[in-house]
């Protein structure tokens, strides 16, 4: 009796145990995770309230469906990866603790508040080939709020959701060879979400074991409608113009498919990697830049963009680097290997400010180092600081005397730095003081005197470039003393430059040797015109007994006059009017001359 007992007992308990079971609902295997959307510092706290709003709606209308993951389970992972439970995550993070999680499929995407306006740029990624993925935009309208932008999301992602159960039978229809099936399967989803995405790289899958690209690449474009930044649709695409021997068009994919994984670092380079070799320098920097704008100073990023950049000669984009680099690592402005290209880089591009930076670290870490010393008297003088860069070169000249062409630089910014005040000269010539502006133009032609020392090695240098800086500076030097009228000392200086720049045969007319000329010619002809009254005057009150000879000297002054019209011919180019003048003037000592050589009985005059 008492085992009878005990059988009826145990019989009862199983009974009731199976039918609690029964009794009791399947938990959805699907499990989905719903993430903060990334914000601003400012709406930060809005969008964990948006997707605590979300994840509950959602929680309400899917529960029989699938299994979203609670905030208390959110929370426990993050705080066992050492993050706090309310944090935004990149979409890389998001990605790492949706597998962490072991979840088919997780929403993430961008929150933004402005004014009254909530909005949402709501991205389903699927893991799993669950057949929940989507992208779209939530807004509420004006105005709004979180739980009715929370709803708007919620409804949404459950019409992806309820598609997902065909689709699931979709992919397991095809994995069996059971095609028509599967097609069926895609047609219950899409009757359900038209633009469903999972739906439509299933058949995308049919129609590839079928070997059919064409709808391949047709299902593949179809599946974007319902998300733009689908790795799989985009995979696909890229695959297809791959077996067309179609490259443009493939790489263009593959670009698409990082907007779904922007902080891959690895499939980034690849891709600029495969535009390198295509040549396609300018669209491989925009991917890589694209990428440097989520991880600045990643040193993958920025070495491809160096490499690339210096292969196709853009030192803009080099020096992009360069400063990238500096900014990232502040170590590097001590270390030559970096510095010389970088500075190599910014002379190239001209970028004061760069050249500022980059060679006052240089001067700062190397004192000693000559070259970083003429490269920072360089930057100097570009960014308008002649005394700071005179200073830096008389520096480098004396640690090295016999450096022709810092002491032609010194000689430059020598000259550079005369400045004459025009105003102050202005008002002396109304107030007619001749005295105080005669001792304004001396001191003036002092200041640029003190130039002509330092061009002496250029001028006798043996190297044609070096001859050639040295007579701009001295068209610099005489130009500037004939704009200041102080004319007796632009003319020693524009004659000493038409000696060095005569013309080697009667074809020397082009180049910059002529075009230096041309303008020589100009000042020089003007200088000498207006200082050759003066020297008229003394030469027509020499004596016999003057040395040297007064016909000599009167030979001199008829050959000044010959030169100077033959110089205001030519430098006729530069200002006619002026030049027309001058002609006038030299009209009347050619007049004058014969008179001269006639009173002091010179021969053959």
């Amino acid at each position: 009796m008492r085992a009878l007992q005990l059988v009826m007992a145990l019989s009862t308990a199983f009974a009731a145990t199976a039918t609690a079971q029964l009794a009791a609902p399947q938990q959805p295997t699907q499990r989905l995770l719903v993430l903060p959307f990334q914000a601003s510092a400012q709406d930060s706290a809005g969008s964990i309230t948006l997707a605590d709003a979300a994840r509950d709606r959602l929680t309400t209308l899917v529960k029989s469906k699938v299994q979203v993951i609670p905030k208390a389970k959110l929370c426990e992972a993050l705080k066992a990866s050492g993050f706090p439970c309310d944090i935004l995550l990149d979409d890389q993070q998001a990605r790492q603790l949706a597998r962490f999680l072991q979840v088919n499929a997780y929403v993430s995407g961008a929150y933004k508040k402005d004014g009254a306006n909530l909005s949402a740029d709501v991205r389903l990624v699927d893991i799993t080939s669950s057949g929940m993925a989507a992208s779209f935009m939530a807004s509420n309208g004006n105005p709004g709020t979180a739980a009715a932008l929370a709803d708007a999301i919620a409804q949404r992602l459950t019409t992806v959701i309820r598609a997902s159960e065909p689709i699931q039978a979709c992919n397991d229809d095809r994995k069996k060879g059971q095609f028509a099936r599967a097609k069926s399967d895609a047609a219950k989803a899409l009757a359900v979400d038209p633009n469903s995405v999972g739906a439509h790289l299933c058949l995308a899958t049919v129609y590839e074991a079928q070997r059919m690209p064409d709808s391949v690449l047709v299902e593949s474009q179809r599946a974007l409608k319902g998300d733009s930044c689908n790795g799989a649709a985009w995979e696909n695409i890229a695959r297809i113009y791959q077996q067309r021997g179609d490259t443009a068009q493939m790489v263009d994919a593959f670009i698409h498919q990082l907007c779904g994984e922007p902080r891959n670092v690895a499939r980034r380079l690849g891709i600029a990697q495969l535009l390198r070799q295509m040549k396609e320098f300018d669209k491989a920097v925009e991917v890589l830049n694209e990428g440097l704008k989520y991880a600045p100073g990643d040193q993958q990023l920025l070495d491809l963009k160096l490499t690339i950049c210096t292969e196709a000669n853009n030192y803009k984009c080099a020096l992009e680097v360069w400063l990238a680099k500096a900014k990232a690592d502040s170590a590097v402005l001590a270390d030559t290997t970096y510095l010389k290209p970088a500075i190599g880089a910014a002379q190239q591009v001209a970028d004061t400010q760069a050249l500022l930076l980059l060679t006052g670290a240089a001067v700062k870490h190397f004192p000693n180092n000559l070259s970083f010393l003429k490269s920072r008297g360089s930057a100097l003088e570009t960014a308008g600081m002649p005394d700071s860069a005179l200073l830096v070169y008389r520096e480098v000249l004396r640690r090295d005397p016999n450096d022709v062409a810092t002491s032609l630089l010194v000689a430059k910014a020598l000259i550079d730095r005369a400045v004459y005040d025009t105003a102050e000269a202005r008002r002396k010539r109304e107030a007619k003081d001749t005295v105080g502006l005669r001792r304004m133009q001396e001191a003036f032609a002092v200041r640029i005197d003190s130039a002509r020392p330092y061009l002496r090695s250029g001028l006798a240098s043996p190297d044609s470039g070096q001859r050639l800086a040295g007579a701009v500076i001295l068209l610099t030097g005489g130009s500037k003393l004939a704009q200041a009228a102080a004319y007796d000392a632009g003319y020693v200086w524009t004659d000493s430059l038409l000696h060095l720049v005569a013309p080697k045969n009667a074809a020397d007319t082009v180049g910059p040797r002529f075009q230096v000329r041309l303008n020589g010619s100009f000042w020089y002809g003007l200088s000498s015109t207006l200082t050759f009254g003066k020297e008229y005057g003394r030469v027509a009150k020499l004596t016999p007994k003057d040395k040297p000879p007064r016909c000599d000297q009167a030979r001199d002054l008829k050959d000044r006059l010959l030169r100077t019209k033959s110089a205001l011919q030519l430098g006729r180019r530069v200002h006619a009017p002026t030049v027309d003048q001058m002609l006038g003037y030299v009209a009347q000592y050619e007049k004058a001359l014969p008179q001269l050589g006639k009173a002091f009985k010179c021969a053959n005059f």
